[in-house]
């Protein structure tokens, strides 16, 4: 069993099969963490675009009733949609029984990869140990799995750190049953090593986070290092996101 990252989005090559990997999605602030938060509330499913001309058009074609449009761009929410990309705004009394349809800068874009891989999860801090046992119980049940891949959003084409210590944190939890970890795994998991005592108060004096910070958005900061605080493995078919059975 070989566990992988890619750290930058740029670095992923769309050539490469993964059709015998599990792929763990991360994007920290914010989309994973709201994925996780909407499902927990009772959304139906959740669909991730890319554009947000995709997201509108899609919207379009349900009922008002049945559909939630969320989403942003340079972290605040476009004109016109229900909501942006704060987990509080997909509560219960908003998104349940509802098709959520999300677009935001970086997660979403990842979301669209390596769909021929054998299960693609979106996973964060907020249900770490829930998509670990997840994991782990799938490589035991499936012998032809042969890698465990994280791929993590980083930050409009850059890395992050919030990103790169998740990363590192599931490399970290993951260890006992690899083979082989390649060197940008081991980076990660070096780096999340380096703060896991102190991981919050790290991340909050990050790039990403300070911006968040700036325009609004400690509250999700905060949630969003939880750990284990929304235990459900959110799963993706094609760009369809619901909770694993």
């Amino acid at each position: 069993m070989n566990i992988d990252a890619y750290l930058l989005p740029t670095s992923f090559d769309s050539e490469k099969d993964f059709s015998d990997a599990i792929v763990i999605m991360i994007d920290i602030l914010r989309a994973g963490t709201t994925v996780a938060v909407s499902l927990s509330n009772g959304a139906k499913e959740l669909i991730a675009t890319d554009t947000t001309e995709k997201a509108v058009k899609l919207y379009n074609t349900l009922s008002r009733g049945a559909a939630f449009l969320g989403g942003e761009r340079g972290g605040v929410k476009p004109s016109g949609f229900n909501a942006g990309n704060s987990p509080y705004e997909y509560s219960r009394e908003a998104v349940e029984g509802k098709i959520v349809i999300l677009t935001t800068t970086n997660g979403t874009a990842v979301f669209q990869q390596a769909k021929e891989a054998r299960h693609r999860i979106v996973g964060g801090f907020v249900n770490m140990s829930a998509v670990v046992e997840f994991v782990e119980s799938k490589v035991k049940e499936d012998e032809t799995i042969d890698s465990i891949v994280i791929l993590a959003s980083g930050s409009e084409g850059k890395l992050s750190y919030e990103d790169t210590i998740a990363a590192g944190a599931f490399v970290s939890k993951l260890s006992d049953i690899a083979d082989k970890i390649t060197d940008p795994a081991k980076i990660a998991r070096d780096i999340y090593n380096c703060y896991s005592d102190n991981f919050v108060e790290f991340i909050k004096s990050t790039e990403h986070a300070t911006f968040l910070a700036q325009i609004g958005f400690s509250r999700d900061i905060e949630l969003s290092l939880t750990v284990d605080a929304y235990p459900v493995v959110p799963t993706l078919v094609g760009n369809s996101i619901k909770i694993s059975n």
